[in-house]
């Protein structure tokens, strides 16, 4: 799961569009492109709708003059980290418009303030970023998302993840009790599918899954490490949102997250 967006092309605005087989049709509040059916709601006709949208409305796919995938919901919030840590008070339309779900938008008199905040951005200073590496081969397995309090593991009675104190297990308890913790370990999973977890003569046994398990095998030596960033770093987000705000500028479009 990720977030995507999109900005509209103006042929429908402009009346450039092919007529739409069913209506009437108008922009939603978020900006979306829809069906307005203000009586009872009429499968038929929103499917013509729809079909209509996707098919020879304009020349462009589904009325949309630039669609990006914007970034995995992890690769936001690391984002979004990243400017408190630089300094929220500076980017504050950019932090605004950046959603906490795959709804809403922002309109067009905003885009030249998010292109120039992320033009600041990209000139800024970026905090280091904390990060669980494998040690075998250098290899991040996961950062530490404040905003998910550092967990990035889930299972029956237990969570895991990572902080700037370490890796840690704990248990669901409230408050939860901390059952492991480290900033370098080992890790062996045993015959009875349970991991053994280790550090510093300290062994632990949890019924959880092995950290890093799409990795064939999972890493036996793992460790907390602070990694220096940059703003380039960020290109995967700054680069199609610097697109998605050009597009709003050119059409006087919203830019609108789905």
């Amino acid at each position: 799961m990720g977030l995507d967006a999109y900005v509209s092309c103006r042929c429908w605005q402009d009346g450039l569009a092919t007529p739409c087989p069913v209506g009437p049709v108008g922009h939603d509040e978020d900006g979306h492109l829809t069906l307005v059916q203000p009586g009872e709601y009429d499968a038929t006709a929103e499917n013509a709708f729809y079909a209509w949208l996707a098919g020879d409305a304009c020349p462009h796919p589904h009325m949309e003059l630039v669609s990006e995938g914007v970034a995995n919901w992890t690769g936001v919030r690391l984002f979004q980290q990243a400017l408190r840590a630089a300094g929220e008070e500076r980017f504050p339309t950019l932090a605004a418009a950046l959603p906490d779900r795959n709804d809403g938008g922002f309109p067009a008199e905003q885009a030249a303030a998010v292109l120039a905040e992320l033009d600041a951005f990209r000139a800024s200073a970026v905090a280091d970023e904390v990060a669980l590496v494998d040690e075998a081969t250098g290899q991040v397995v996961m950062q530490y998302v404040e905003a998910c309090r550092g967990v990035f593991m889930y299972g029956p009675g237990w969570h895991a993840g990572v902080d700037p104190d370490g890796f840690f297990v704990a248990g669901d308890a409230d408050p939860p009790v901390t059952l492991f913790r480290a900033a370098r370990f080992t890790q062996r999973t045993l015959p009875d599918g349970r991991v053994e977890l280790a550090a510093g003569g300290t062994r632990t046994v949890v019924a959880m899954r092995p950290v890093g398990q799409h990795r064939s095998p999972p890493p036996e030596r793992l460790a907390v490490r602070t990694r220096s960033r940059s703003a380039d770093d960020y290109a995967y987000l700054v680069e199609p949102l610097r697109r998605l705000c050009a597009a709003s500028l050119a059409t006087g479009n919203p830019v609108v997250w789905c």
